[in-house]
């Protein structure tokens, strides 16, 4: 039971320091503590000089996920909508694909300009400029739940990181469109194809259409009328044309033959 009267009294005894203890510490020691701190911000102020500002910059890009999946059918009404994470993933690889960096190294000379920047091959043989270029400064990020990309560039060069963060945007959306371009040239000569082969099995079956009508003496397809009916059709017409003519010339006949020769005049059979 004594321990806890010994833990007692020493909480009493500490808390009852008072505070020109405290300041009393604070004078006898004043100049050290002073010289540590002043030693701190020294060093930090020389290790700031010495260090690089490294400036970000950052381009928002917006993929269009409305274009149609197909050009022909009902298969070009539909939007494929299941398959976001995956077409935002292939867009993100794509932005960081030696396609599209490759022109931006080029036009800024960054092999030269920012030697660290690159990942690639240490000798400087053709084989190892054809060999893919990767930016270790460059940043491809996608905000959550959006069709948004964030293409990031740093470099110590304010305007070098905008100029290439801006570049690679546009390198992007040009190696979009050339896909795209190809893709329907291709589909375009595709359908051009087809459409001649179709144009050419037409025409031969128009051909050995013809021959066959020719070789059946079918004069009218799609009347089924043949020589034959043709000819029997011109047969009956003339037959029907001189039963009328008989019917007139024996009306002017017997007119004739009961009147006088002033009624067959002011007849309709006159001019017989």
């Amino acid at each position: 039971m004594s321990a806890p009267v010994v833990d007692a009294e020493y909480e009493q005894q500490t808390a009852s320091v008072p505070l020109a203890h405290y300041l009393w510490i604070l004078r006898r020691h004043g100049w050290k503590i002073s010289g540590s701190v002043a030693v701190v911000v020294a060093l930090t102020l020389i290790i700031s000089l010495r260090l690089t500002p490294v400036y970000e910059s950052t381009v928002t890009v917006d993929i269009d996920r409305q274009m149609p999946t197909s050009v022909l059918g009902q298969e070009a009404l539909q939007n494929s909508t299941n398959d976001a994470d995956q077409f935002l993933a292939t867009q993100v690889k794509l932005i960081q694909s030696d396609s599209v960096v490759r022109p931006v190294v080029e036009k800024f000379r960054l092999r030269d300009v920012e030697k660290d920047a690159l990942e690639e091959a240490v000798d400087k043989s053709s084989t190892s400029l054809e060999a893919p270029v990767i930016l270790k400064n460059l940043k491809v990020t996608r905000p959550p739940n959006t069709y948004l990309l964030l293409i990031s560039y740093r470099s110590p060069n304010r305007q070098l990181a905008a100029d290439v963060a801006n570049s690679i945007a546009l390198s992007y959306l040009a190696h979009t469109y050339k896909i795209r371009y190809k893709a329907t040239a291709g589909l375009s000569d595709f359908m051009e194809r087809q459409l001649e082969e179709l144009r050419a099995k037409m025409e031969k079956s128009s051909g050995a259409l013809i021959q066959f009508e020719r070789e059946l003496n079918v004069i009218n397809p799609e009347e089924k009328t043949s020589i034959l009916s043709a000819r029997l059709l011109q047969l009956n017409t003339e037959y029907t044309n001189a039963q009328g003519d008989r019917v007139r010339k024996e009306a002017a006949y017997n007119s004739v033959k009961g009147g006088t020769l002033a009624a067959a005049q002011v007849s309709t059979q006159a001019r017989l």
